[in-house]
């Protein structure tokens, strides 16, 4: 596997621990059922979609300073692929509730009102965004990092191993 599917695939396993252990946490301290956990789930693949382009950013803004030259440690490039992640994240939970809302509109029997529907979604964007900086921001840097490390150690030394 590339050192760049490899980072992609990392960033997208840390994305998905940290969202369903934030649902599960959120589940156990509230004592809630499943039925919360999996609502709380609900936001995965924004989640994953805002980590997986969040990632493939970062990649190619790494290949642009390496052409000038310069090169980066494993903190900072931590700091900016989470940084491209949670600044894509706003985007990426409106359009997966705008796909969620317009299936929900079709699957339905009696289809409610799409713009009272569409009035939330500035308040799911929010409190999503919310939530994901003040409880992921921390956790993912520290399980994030290591990606990085690893993508940084393998882009450095040129290998033909397929290992």
């Amino acid at each position: 596997m590339s050192p760049r599917a490899e980072f992609i695939g990392a960033s997208l396993l840390v994305a998905a621990a940290l969202t369903v252990g934030i649902a599960w946490l959120v589940g156990v301290e509230r004592h809630a059922g499943m039925r919360d956990v999996a609502s709380a789930l609900r936001i995965a693949p924004a989640v994953l979609l805002a980590a997986g382009v969040g990632a493939w950013f970062s990649i190619r803004w790494h290949g642009r300073v390496v052409a000038m030259g310069r090169h980066w440690k494993p903190g900072g490039m931590t700091l900016r692929t989470l940084l491209v992640v949670f600044l894509l994240l706003p985007l990426a939970l409106a359009a997966w509730a705008a796909v969620a809302l317009a299936i929900d509109q079709m699957a339905a029997a009696s289809p409610g009102n799409l713009r009272e529907s569409l009035a939330w979604l500035p308040v799911i964007v929010f409190y999503g965004s919310l939530a994901a900086i003040v409880f992921g921001a921390a956790p993912a840097f520290l399980l994030e990092y290591f990606a990085c490390r690893r993508y940084l150690r393998r882009q450095a030394v040129p290998c033909t191993d397929p290992a």
